[in-house]
């Protein structure tokens, strides 16, 4: 009981502190998911702290932190997407630094340094094409879709979880999460899909047939990063990926479905709905 109450608590703290910063303004909102990039790609390079495998942290940060700056401008406006090519000499030079590390596996260790920008910064950079979505036919910050994905992510979570506690009986992966329920998954799936029927009301540019084939592709999507994050927990043989959010563990634990469901919306919305 006293561990529910913990991660309700912190849940509930969670979401004001990031509704509070993706609404005041532009600024908050890059300084907010700056933060969780940095703390992702912490606690994902600490996984390796026990193995022979020793990936970049410092370029592992920079090149991440550029390319969701670059990507936020290019969302905004600011300039054009030609300058994202200007992240091809740092990816360049991570395995050139590898000369100079001395490092026992340099193979692996820039594999993970790479890996960690395609798992953790490419995902939430394609965020800011959510807050400067084309859907709204403007460049004014608009974060009514992002804060929609959360809704359903989170809807999602909530269903699965009360519905597999009830009803769950047969194992959705057990060999990577034995909690999780196909009865959980679906059920929450359905909610999930019942919650987009409101969301036209919010959210008029987007026709609600777009919304129930969204919110299908965001929760399945989601579980499957969920179950990556697992995978590569039981890899390490650990819990949680960090402690830094009491009662959820860490950034990576509590944002795992978002990394897979970002790339899945963006791509639906502009082959569709733009």
């Amino acid at each position: 009981m006293k561990k529910l109450i913990t991660r309700t608590i912190t849940g509930i703290v969670l979401v004001l502190v990031m509704l509070t910063a993706i609404l005041v303004s532009e600024y908050s909102f890059v300084a907010l998911f700056l933060l969780i990039l940095a703390a992702g790609i912490n606690e994902f390079i600490s996984l390796f702290a026990q193995s022979e495998v020793k990936p970049n942290k410092f370029f592992s940060y920079l090149v991440s932190a550029c390319l969701f700056l670059l990507s936020f401008l290019i969302a905004k406006g600011t300039i054009e997407i030609k300058y994202l090519l200007a992240l091809l000499p740092l990816l360049i030079v991570i395995m050139a630094a590898e000369l100079y590390r001395k490092k026992d596996k340099p193979l692996e260790n820039i594999a993970v340094t790479l890996f960690s920008i395609l798992y953790l910064a490419v995902p939430l950079s394609l965020i800011n094409f959510l807050v400067y979505s084309h859907v709204f036919n403007d460049n004014h910050f608009t974060p009514k879709l992002l804060i929609a994905l959360f809704a359903l992510i989170w809807i999602h979570d909530s269903g699965a979880y009360l519905v597999g506690v009830s009803i769950g009986k047969n194992r959705l992966f057990e060999r990577i999460s034995p909690k999780k329920s196909w009865e959980g998954a679906i059920g929450g799936t359905l909610i999930a899909v019942g919650a987009s029927y409101f969301i036209p009301a919010f959210i008029p540019e987007i026709k609600l047939i777009h919304w129930i084939f969204i919110s299908i592709l965001v929760v399945v999507s989601a579980t499957f990063g969920d179950l990556t994050e697992s995978m590569f927990k039981r890899y390490f043989g650990i819990k949680d990926s960090g402690n830094l959010l009491p009662g959820h563990g860490g950034v990576l634990d509590r944002f795992d479905s978002l990394f897979f469901a970002v790339p899945v919306f963006v791509v639906y919305l502009e082959l569709f709905v733009v």
